[in-house]
């Protein structure tokens, strides 16, 4: 019989289970904007296996972009290229390569080192994971007194040893709540909070209580994960595909430690029995004859089955929310899953941070799923299909992978096409109420409409007297966070429009001039800070505008960037004031006030974003999210353009 200790009740914001990298990147995000939150761990330790290893390139933007990345770069190995070798031919293919990015590869790092990091980040930031808790029950309740709803969560730990139990089941979904071993001593606790994040895995535990179903199936493939020393002729440096006399795909990938982890078909073993290395060395030596491939030592050896399941829904009467593997599970094909699980806790946490300092109706969370859903139901897809294409026992990709040609043009064709899945920096949002389509202005096109990730590009400061900095900085660089709006006002070419009458551009858009743009910029950026701000004492440590962990100041969360452009088939006559740029009055900004900077190479910015900078051009307003997603945009930089993005944010803010 197990005996439990009389209960404790405790209150906090938000309480989060699960202290995986998803679980702790909410932790941090959360406890930089303000919002205290308790995260609970059943394991005592961080597990030294290596599990997930790749974060691609639009993790590392968010990584950048909230002061995190310097120690990743410093630990991880950049990866860009494919090695395939079939029958002995060797290829190279550059499968991670993107041209749109700051990061042209993936890094590879493994989770623990990942999860470590994340781990003393946030108690940089003063929040302690509380490891030994197990996460026992949860529900949405009403207060009898005011009617609001509050989240009631369960928890207990052990009081001598841990929570883990022996005869514990490894099946995916399978979840036992009762201790297996007699007089066992466990102190229990009841934490009532406003919101609660489930980062507790494929078996997820609050998934199950809440009755949220996870649909999907599991694949008949069995598939062997090792991990450990090998000595072959084969180049390790990059992801290697080998496909040998016995036509089964074998995956190889370089981890830091000098091992390799490797993934291969074993749907001809029995996976009941003990799975031995000399089993696996037999598979992986077909694989790869006729080259030699010699297994030395082994640290890591483990039978694998493929899951592809989504959670029905994300969330519990918007207070209780899946994130990373407790909403979504999938092949390792592509190195998808802790991506997607720490962009989970990116979008989930600015929303909620929000709602709860009072600065947006909780209907704002409603969104996280909506924009979420989507996103993994396509990195299933890519992802089984990656799968399939070097797993499946299927007749079809059996046959494929015997055609030399047609496995090779296959595999890079499919590599090709999904390029914007895999860095994950082709993920949109669809239009909702954060994601607003201008009402009378035309859609643009796809690439520049809202819920596009914010585009990079060159930039370079406007000094006093139109001189430039000699030094270029990246967009990306400007857009600091989390939890901060940044409104990027493209000029088109300010300096065909400083004189002081107004008109319109070719398409009927009204120009505007320094002297207006400059009131415009005051007068907003003035009204939307006095009425929205953070107003918490800890925010954003490690950001360009870091606050001190005991100010009591209020924290801005908006930020104004101006962008001009000076197109190089236009010549200085074509100008008015060909001697410099008229814009002092922006040359001197502090970075976020209104600073201005020149769009550099051919205004590659500009037409990323698609505003066309153009001599006596209108220019355009786009709102970029704390995300970094695109929330709405608007033609042109006058006082109209000023008033539809004021009307945008209090369509979405209290």
């Amino acid at each position: 019989m197990t005996t439990v200790e009389h209960h404790k009740v405790s209150e906090i914001p938000v309480l989060i289970s699960g202290a995986g990298p998803v679980g702790t990147m909410a932790a941090l995000m959360l406890t930089r904007l303000g919002v205290p939150c308790r995260i609970i761990e059943r394991d005592m330790i961080v597990s030294p296996l290596s599990k997930a290893f790749s974060l691609h390139a639009r993790t590392l933007e968010i990584f950048d972009q909230t002061g995190l990345l310097d120690q990743f770069l410093v630990q991880g190995h950049p990866i860009s290229h494919f090695d395939v070798y079939f029958n002995n031919v060797h290829s190279v293919f550059p499968g991670l390569v993107n041209s749109i990015s700051h990061f042209n590869y993936a890094l590879f790092l493994e989770q623990r080192k990942t999860t470590a990091i994340l781990n003393d980040e946030l108690e940089k930031n003063g929040t302690k994971i509380d490891r030994g808790w197990e996460l026992m029950d949860t529900k949405v309740m009403v207060d009898g007194m005011d009617g609001k709803e509050y989240v009631e969560t369960t928890i207990r730990r052990a009081l001598d040893g841990t929570n883990k139990r022996a005869t514990e089941s490894t099946v995916l979904g399978t979840v036992e709540l009762e201790a297996d071993e007699a007089g066992k001593k466990y102190e229990t606790e009841v934490v009532r909070s406003q919101y609660l994040i489930a980062a507790d895995g494929g078996k997820s535990v609050v998934r199950h209580k809440i009755g949220i179903p996870f649909v999907g199936q599991t694949l008949e493939n069995t598939v062997i994960l090792y991990e450990g020393l090998v000595e072959t002729d084969f180049r390790l440096s990059d992801i290697t595909v080998i496909n040998g006399s016995n036509n089964k795909t074998m995956n190889v990938f370089p981890l830091s430690t000098g091992q390799v982890r490797v993934m291969i078909d074993a749907s001809e073993l029995d996976s009941t029995q003990a799975l031995t290395l000399e089993a696996f060395t037999k598979l992986a030596q077909a694989a790869a004859y006729p080259t030699r491939f010699e297994v030395k030592t082994q640290t890591w050896l483990t039978y694998y089955k493929i899951n592809e399941r989504q959670a029905a829904s994300y969330s519990h009467k918007n207070r209780i929310f899946l994130a990373g593997d407790a909403a979504h599970v999938h092949s390792p094909a592509g190195g998808q899953g802790m991506n997607l699980g720490l962009q989970d806790a990116h979008n989930l946490t600015w929303k909620m941070a929000l709602a709860i300092h009072g600065l947006a109706d909780p209907k704002i969370m409603e969104t996280y799923e909506q924009e979420r859903g989507p996103v993994a139901k396509a990195v299933i897809k890519m992802s089984s299909g990656m799968f399939a294409m070097g797993f499946s026992n299927k007749l079809t990709y059996r046959a494929i992978r015997k055609a030399v040609t047609a496995f090779i043009s296959l595999f890079v064709g499919f590599i090709a096409v999904s390029a914007g899945t895999v860095s994950m920096l082709a993920n949109r949002y669809e239009a909702n109420s954060l994601n607003q389509t201008h009402k009378s202005q035309p859609i643009p096109k796809e690439a520049y409409q809202v819920g596009q990730r914010a585009h990079d590009g060159p930039l370079r400061r406007v000094l006093s007297g139109g001189k430039k900095s000699e030094t270029e900085i990246r967009l990306h660089h400007l857009l600091y966070g989390p939890g901060n709006f940044h409104i990027l006002v493209f000029t088109s070419d300010l300096l065909s429009v400083t004189s002081a009458s107004k008109g319109k551009d070719a398409n009927g858009t009204p120009i505007t001039n320094e002297h207006e743009l400059k009131e415009n910029v005051q007068k907003y950026l003035s009204q939307w800070r006095s009425k929205w701000s953070y107003g918490a004492a800890k925010h954003l440590e490690g950001s360009k505008d870091a606050t001190s962990s005991t100010s009591t100041k209020t924290k801005p969360i908006f930020h104004i960037h101006l962008i001009a452009a000076l197109p190089e088939r236009l010549s200085a006559a074509d100008f008015e004031d060909p001697s410099k740029i008229q814009a002092d009055a922006f040359a001197n900004k502090a970075i976020g006030e209104g600073a201005l900077y020149q769009d550099e190479k051919a205004a590659l910015v500009h037409a990323r974003y698609g505003v066309t900078p153009v001599k006596a051009g209108a220019g355009a307003i786009v709102v970029v999210r704390p995300d970094t997603h695109l929330g709405y945009r608007v033609l042109g930089a006058g006082p109209a353009a000023w008033q539809d993005v004021d009307q945008y944010f209090h369509s979405i803010l209290c």
